[in-house]
């Protein structure tokens, strides 16, 4: 049986928490449970998927060179991250701006 992990994602005032593979990506768990996190390009070249990491940063993998590029160019704070380029390899919880 594989290691599960929690995905905890703030929104809205709002707590929900997923029991996850150790391991996938972002965009892989979003696709197969309903999350408030949007994906548009997929690719780290468009910001809609930005989070805000609230614990376990050290859970997901280091920033890819394009994610990295990307956020410096948009001036994020040290604890955001392009959901689309995330795998969770331990407890994380992210919190999802709301925009409404």
């Amino acid at each position: 049986m594989a290691d599960l992990v929690q995905l905890t994602i703030a929104c809205k005032g709002q707590d929900t928490t997923y029991k996850v593979r150790k391991g996938l990506g972002l965009q892989a768990i979003c696709a197969a449970h309903e999350t408030p996190i949007e994906f548009d390009c997929r690719e780290a070249d468009c910001g809609i998927c930005a989070v805000t990491v609230l614990s376990g940063a050290e859970h997901l993998n280091p920033p890819t060179r394009a994610e990295a590029d990307f956020l410096k160019a948009m001036h994020a704070k040290a604890d955001e991250r392009l959901a689309c380029q995330c795998r969770v390899f331990g407890d994380v919880a992210v919190r999802v701006e709301d925009w409404d």
